[in-house]
């Protein structure tokens, strides 16, 4: 095609006639500027950055559980995984409707040429965006067995650490509720019977770390969030084994879990 308005051949590209319709000006910053808007788009070729995957999407409900962090990720790789494999048929499909529409010398056919070939290069930027992701979720899965020592994991690993795990989630849950209205709502007093842990004591306990926090603020000590996520950890090292009261109490036996119905590490080999 001929004296064409252009401001980037992969995007679009109109007729002089439609000259008198576009603003000159406005095209000319198109044209010099578009393409480092659009190679500076392709740092944003995913839906989170690296940190907000790594410290949100990981620990959304699970907390600092590594075992659970490790589930996330598999997780989230295979959602990931199901996206490119739904990818490639997209761009096998727009390879085949583009090779088609080179051997045309219309106009129409070579505005959907310009079409499809920018939808080919933004299709591959979100594929590129997915292969990231998966890379970055890859080294925090090795991140996170090699700093908490988890050489091989499996099923059963993870079914043992979830009384741990829920026991630390109540006294969360309890300890947000007293900061932010003072007492504890019903939801987390549920909870921490569901697993054995007396709502009173939680709430005793609870009341005791923030009266120390409040404390140190007075006397304008700098406490990192760390310092929270210590005692929470200290909470249900010290009261998971309460679970396996109220188990006896509901099913008979603290040994609940059936591991015959698990994929341990030795069947995965």
């Amino acid at each position: 095609m001929t004296n064409n308005i252009t401001t980037k051949p992969i995007t679009f590209s109109l007729p002089v006639e439609a000259a008198e319709n576009i603003n000159q000006a406005a095209a000319k910053t198109v044209a010099e500027k578009l393409p480092a808007i659009d190679q500076a788009t392709r740092a944003f070729d995913r839906q989170n950055s690296q940190t907000t995957i790594s410290l949100m999407s990981l620990t959304m409900l699970n907390g600092h559980s590594p075992l659970r962090i490790l589930r996330q990720i598999t997780a989230e790789i295979e959602k990931r995984k199901m996206a490119l494999s739904e990818s490639q048929v997209s761009h096998a499909e727009l390879r085949v409707e583009i090779m088609e529409l080179e051997g045309d010398d219309d106009p129409v056919s070579e505005a959907k040429l310009r079409h499809k070939r920018h939808s080919l290069v933004q299709l591959e930027n979100k594929i590129n965006g997915s292969v990231k992701d998966i890379a970055t979720l890859i080294d925090q899965y090795d991140n996170i067995k090699a700093t908490h020592n988890l050489d091989e994991w499996d099923e059963v690993a993870f079914e043992r650490e979830e009384k741990r795990h829920h026991v630390r989630r109540c006294f969360e849950l309890v300890y947000r509720n007293l900061i932010t209205s003072g007492t504890s709502s019903t939801a987390a007093i549920e909870y921490c019977q569901q697993f054995g842990l007396h709502p009173q004591i939680a709430i005793a306990e609870t009341r005791g770390y923030i009266s120390f926090v409040d404390e140190g603020i007075g006397k304008r000590d700098l406490l990192h969030g760390n310092h929270l996520e210590e005692f929470l950890d200290q909470m249900a090292d010290k009261y998971f084994k309460e679970v396996d009261k109220t188990a006896e109490r509901l099913f008979g036996t603290s040994d609940f879990i059936n591991e015959d119905y698990m994929l341990k590490v030795e069947d995965s080999k």
